[in-house]
């Protein structure tokens, strides 16, 4: 079953300041797609209006029947003294799965990023790149076709940034993936790039 989101020509004003400008893109699924270019380039805004929580100026991004999607960041907000397990299992939780199931989809999601074995553990108690690795078990055990990642890997060591390549690989499987990134090993691990260049003159409204 293949997932679409298509963004048409959208332009999205923040502050009085035009951040993105007659962006469009065509997003079909199950896979990992990258969004890269430099800082102030709008990729973390990209990922918002494609998730619905940031509004478009003109343009229209359809998600079609896609539920709204389940976001990775650049640090996990994670329970300090709440189990792998239990972090994981808020994601379906917080979407009205009931526990059991959600405990379940949980187990699923960590096994499938290479942790269930640290399902028990405090998320005080794990590795960086585990817990990035917790957040995206959690997103792939929310019921959602649509995973946002924003910098996943930044300010990681290079072994723990391939984990987490990884495990983002792990979600496209059943899921589509846009990962906005500066990372080129995230970037060769994509099924496709989005290149962005920011804008050389960005206009202020009035």
């Amino acid at each position: 079953m293949a997932f679409e989101v298509d963004v048409q020509s959208i332009t999205v004003r923040l502050g009085g300041v035009m951040i993105l400008k007659d962006v469009s893109l065509h997003l079909t699924g199950p896979c990992l797609i990258g969004l890269v270019g430099p800082s102030g380039s709008g990729k973390t805004t990209l990922l918002g209006a494609i998730g619905g929580g940031t509004p478009v100026t003109s343009g229209v991004v359809d998600r079609g029947s896609l539920p709204r999607p389940a976001w990775v960041f650049q640090t996990s907000p994670l329970i300090a003294y709440r189990s792998a397990l239990d972090n994981a299992a808020l994601g379906p939780m917080s979407r009205g799965v009931e526990r059991e199931e959600s405990v379940s989809r949980a187990r699923e999601g960590l096994a499938r990023v290479g942790i269930g074995l640290l399902a028990s553990r405090q998320a005080r108690r794990l590795s960086g790149g585990e817990q990035q690795r917790v957040g995206i078990a959690r997103a792939i055990a929310t019921p959602t076709q649509l995973i946002l990642a924003d910098e996943p890997t930044a300010s990681l060591d290079l072994g723990t940034r391939l984990s987490v390549v990884d495990a983002l690989r792990a979600a496209a499987q059943t899921a589509l993936v846009v990962v906005a990134t500066h990372d080129a090993h995230v970037a060769e691990a994509c099924d496709s790039v989005h290149e962005m260049e920011r804008l050389t003159e960005p206009t202020a409204d009035g």
